[in-house]
């Protein structure tokens, strides 16, 4: 079949991003890995620049010969990095999707779950269809002054508290100790020199329950404490007893600064805050300390804890989190030396960008089988998505039974409790299907970033440093194991690339450390 891309930017964003050549980039290595996948023939790109998404799709230059297109039928899809770039408004996305829907144009995400060619995209788009954009611009305008007026006389309206704090039925923040004392821990940690990655690492040890299970959120989550947890609890103000709410309103005003209890110290919270500054300075760091290019993505392969980067006479090692824990060796693993294992990795990554056909080809087979694997799901979901609606037009006659007396609500009710459980369980497995989905998405979005970022490295190879980010967008997990070998306990890493189906084993490397236990 024959597409479109669809591309836009408005002004604001020419300012801050430059152009529209992102998109185009990631939307080429998309026809060209996933093409032959989706039997998709060829595709014609058709690019808005500095044009607002809040107009219909007609009234843009490109949008407009879009549509002509697809009215001439010469059009069978209609592709955009993400659904934002199509519109930025509700009712411009149900508008232009009904207009394409009725030219039997389908209309599909790069990076999103989400192709209404598919009855999982349909789905998708029958709940976009159910807000009005009027009636929620109404809403927010509604209450938005009495959010205001509240926020002004100290009342927390920002949603779910912070981790440590609870809204008391006063309406005011209030200290909650099973979570502050745990706060107070992560600064204290944080001051005394352990990294954020650490931090997690030892609270996950702990048992510690996370924000999301502390606070009971139903969300797809497995209660495992990350850097980005502890770096949120760092940067957020509330913790030193203030909080300023409402900067981000459309009306652009300042803000008002709501005084809450304090957890840590107004002097704690502004040196931790210098720390973060330090640490996040350039590559090489303050004072000539080096970047660490596995940091967060270098397991321990025994016990599956993180390696950290640490130093001991002049040389550089990663070693478990695990191996010495608050003065207990809990992991046998040894330490490895950083540069011969980063160097190692380093230029294999060269290779593969001296070489992209090779990744190329590998990404295409993983998303041969990743096609293959998300196939069964797609008409799962399509068969429980009718179930769903078969149960609810069930419970809607005996509903109506009810109302006209043909049944009494003591006969109705038992079998209303057993669709309402049947429509429980058949909902629970609609929402892990969108998540298998979402991941399998979030995979071809990842393989189309990895050839983009070939291509773009190609003519700067020569010249090229090991780069972390480079390394991470590469390089999944490297995991490190301890060996004997001819009598001597030696290291072997195995690299986990995100574009193979397995680990590639650097055994030809291995990292032995003289002395070390």
């Amino acid at each position: 079949m024959f597409v479109a891309f669809y591309g836009r930017v408005s002004t604001e964003e020419q300012a801050d991003r430059g152009n529209i050549t992102n998109q185009v980039e990631f939307a080429k290595k998309y026809f060209e890995l996933h093409g032959p996948s989706e039997q998709i023939e060829g595709y014609e790109m058709y690019l808005d620049e500095g044009v607002s998404g809040t107009l219909p799709l007609e009234e843009r230059p490109e949008g407009a010969r879009l549509l002509a297109g697809a009215r001439a039928g010469k059009i069978s899809a209609v592709y955009f990095y993400r659904l934002d770039r199509l519109a930025r408004s509700t009712q411009v996305v149900l508008n232009t999707y009904n207009e394409l829907e009725r030219l039997n144009v389908s209309i599909k995400s790069m990076t999103e779950a989400f192709d209404t060619g598919t009855p999982v995209g349909k789905f998708f788009m029958t709940l976009l269809a159910s807000i009005a954009a009027l009636e929620r611009d109404t809403i927010l305008e509604r209450t938005q002054l009495g959010k205001e007026r509240k926020a002004i006389e100290g009342y927390w309206t920002s949603g779910p508290p912070p981790f440590g704090y609870r809204v008391g039925e006063s309406g005011f923040l209030e200290i909650y100790e099973p979570e502050a004392k745990i706060v107070v821990i992560i600064f204290r940690l944080y001051l005394q020199g352990m990294s954020m990655l650490s931090i997690a690492d030892y609270l996950k040890a702990r048992n510690i329950p996370t924000p999301v299970v502390s606070k009971g959120f139903k969300i797809n989550s497995r209660g495992i404490w990350q850097t980005s947890h502890i770096s949120i609890i760092l940067r957020n103000s509330v913790y030193m007893g203030e909080y300023r709410t409402m900067r981000r309103s459309q009306k652009k005003k300042e803000g008002v600064v709501i005084k809450v209890p304090e957890i840590i110290s107004p002097e704690d919270f502004h040196a931790a805050s210098k720390l973060i500054e330090l640490n996040s300075n350039t590559k090489t760091g303050p004072k000539g300390h080096r970047e660490y290019i596995l940091r967060g993505i270098i397991r321990c392969g025994h016990c599956g804890y993180a390696m950290m980067a640490t130093s001991r006479k002049g040389s550089v090692y990663y070693r478990c989190n695990n191996r010495n824990n608050n003065g207990i060796d809990r992991c046998s693993n040894k330490q490895v030396k950083a540069e011969p294992l980063e160097e190692s990795i380093w230029k294999e990554i060269i290779y593969f960008i001296k070489n992209p056909h090779i990744v190329t080809r590998l990404i295409k087979d993983k998303m041969v089988l990743t096609e293959i694997n998300i196939n069964p799901v797609q008409q799962e979901l399509s068969e429980i998505e009718q179930a769903i609606l078969n149960k609810k037009s069930a419970r809607a006659r005996v509903i109506s039974m009810v109302a006209k007396g043909v049944i009494s609500e003591n006969e109705a009710e038992p079998e209303l409790m057993m669709m309402a459980k049947d429509l429980g369980i058949l909902e629970r497995r609609r929402n892990e299907l969108f998540t298998i989905l979402e991941v399998a998405q979030a995979e071809k979005s990842s393989a189309t970033e990895i050839a983009v970022a070939l291509d773009k490295y190609q003519g700067i190879i020569e010249n090229l440093k090991p780069v972390k980010e480079i390394v991470q967008l590469l390089v999944e997990k490297v995991e490190v194991f301890t060996e004997e070998r001819e009598g001597k306990r030696v290291s072997r890493a195995v690299v986990n690339y995100r574009f193979t189906p397995q680990g590639h084993d650097l055994s030809g490397n291995l990292f032995s450390i003289s002395g070390d236990a």
